[in-house]
C-alpha cells in the first residue's frame, strides 16, 4: 500500500502551539502543502516512537520552531537530532528553522546546536504569510511538491528501482556526521541509564561528562559496579570512529579500546561499520551498515549485555 508523502514535518515543543502552529497549520492547509503534525497523526494507543518516526522518514523538510520552550523539552529535540542526522548523512537540506523569540534566545539555540550555526532562518513576527510564501520557494526548488505529484495519477504509485549512483562525501560530511551521532549516542546512553533506574529499585547508574566528546558510564546492582564503559569521539582507530571501552581503563588515555564504530557509506548515505564489539543486534543489524540511533543501540547493548548473565 503506498505512503502518503508529506511536504513538511512541524517540530515543536507544545507550548508553542497556540501562538505559532495552530495558525501556522491552517496556513498550510490553505496553500495546498501537506504537512506531518502530531495532534493529527498520533492517535489514543499509538506507539508515539514509532508515529514520530514514520513522521520524519516520509517528510521532505523538518520545520523547526525554535524556542525558549523547545530547548526544555527532550521530545522535540530528539526529533531535531534525528533530522540533523539525516542531513548530515545525505547532504540534502532537512532542516528549516523557523526562530521565535529574542536575539537572545537564538544565541542559546546556536550555544546548545552549533551544526545550526550557518543556516538561514525565518524569525516568527506572527507573520504566517512569509513562512508560507519561503516553503513555497524551497518546495519548488528541484522536485515537485507533494500535494503536486498526486495529481499525477498512477504516476507515482510505480516501484521504479533507481540504480546506485555513488556519492561523493567530504571530510566535512563525515566529521557532521560524527559530532551528531556522538550527541544521538550520548542521549541514548543518558535515557538508558535514567529508565534502568525506574524500573530496578535495586539499580543505580552514574553518567560522568569527560568533556564534550567522551563519557563514563557506570551501572551499579545492590551498590556494585555491574558495568563501566568509556565513549569517546576519535580513539587509536583513527578520527572517524567512536571507540568503546569497559571494565578497567584510564580515563584520561584512549590508546585502547575494546572495539569502536567507523564510518562508512553504502553508496548513498554516511554510516557506521562494527569493529570488535561482539554484540548481539536484532534482525542481523550488526551486519549492515547502523545510523546513528542503531549506533547508540548497538553500543548500549554491548554495554549492558552482562546484565543478562546470572
Amino acid at each position: 500500500m503506498p505512503v502518503d508523502k508529506k511536504d513538511i514535518f512541524l517540530c515543536h515543543a507544545s507550548e508553542d502551539k497556540a501562538e505559532v502552529v495552530t495558525p501556522l497549520v491552517k496556513a498550510l492547509e490553505d496553500a495546498g502543502i501537506t504537512y506531518w503534525y502530531d495532534q493529527a497523526e498520533i492517535k489514543w494507543g499509538d506507539s508515539i516512537t514509532q508515529k514520530v518516526n514514520d513522521g520524519l522518514k516520509i517528510s521532505r523538510y523538518v520545520v523547526v520552531i525554535l524556542s525558549e520552550a523547545f530547548l526544555s523539552k527532550n521530545w522535540p529535540q530528539r526529533e531535531l537530532n534525528s533530522a540533523v542526522n539525516i542531513e548530515a548523512s545525505d547532504g540534502d537540506v532537512r532542516v528549516l528553522p523557523l526562530l521565535l523569540g529574542p536575539e537572545r534566545v537564538k544565541s542559546l539555540i546556536i550555544k546548545k546546536y552549533p551544526l545550526l550555526s550557518d543556516k538561514a532562518y525565518i524569525v516568527w513576527n506572527e507573520n504566517v504569510n512569509e513562512v508560507i510564501e519561503a516553503l513555497k520557494l524551497r518546495l519548488s526548488q528541484g522536485k515537485a511538491s507533494v500535494r503536486e505529484k498526486s495529481k499525477m495519477g498512477s504516476e507515482i504509485s510505480f516501484d521504479i528501482p533507481m540504480p546506485p549512483i555513488k556519492k561523493k562525501f567530504t571530510q566535512r560530511d563525515k566529521d557532521l556526521f560524527l559530532k551528531t551521532s556522538f550527541g544521538v549516542i550520548k542521549a541514548y546512553f543518558r535515557e538508558g541509564l535514567a529508565r534502568l533506574e525506574r524500573q530496578y529499585s535495586h539499580v543505580e547508574t552514574d553518567f560522568t561528562d569527560v568533556h564534550r566528546f567522551k563519557f563514563i558510564c557506570t551501572i551499579y546492582v545492590h551498590g556494585e559496579v555491574k558495568s563501566k564503559c568509556k565513549i569517546w569521539m576519535g580513539g587509536p582507530m583513527g578520527s572517524d570512529s567512536i571507540a568503546y571501552n569497559s571494565g578497567h581503563f584510564d580515563i584520561d588515555s584512549d590508546n585502547s579500546c575494546n572495539g569502536w564504530l567507523r564510518i562508512s557509506d553504502d553508496l548513498s548515505k554516511l554510516g557506521f561499520d562494527i569493529s570488535n564489539l561482539w554484540v548481539t543486534m536484532p534482525d542481523g543489524d550488526e551486519s549492515r551498515l547502523l545510523g546513528s540511533e542503531k549506533a547508540a543501540e548497538c553500543l548500549w547493548r554491548t554495554f549492558t549485555e552482562i546484565l543478562n548473565q546470572k
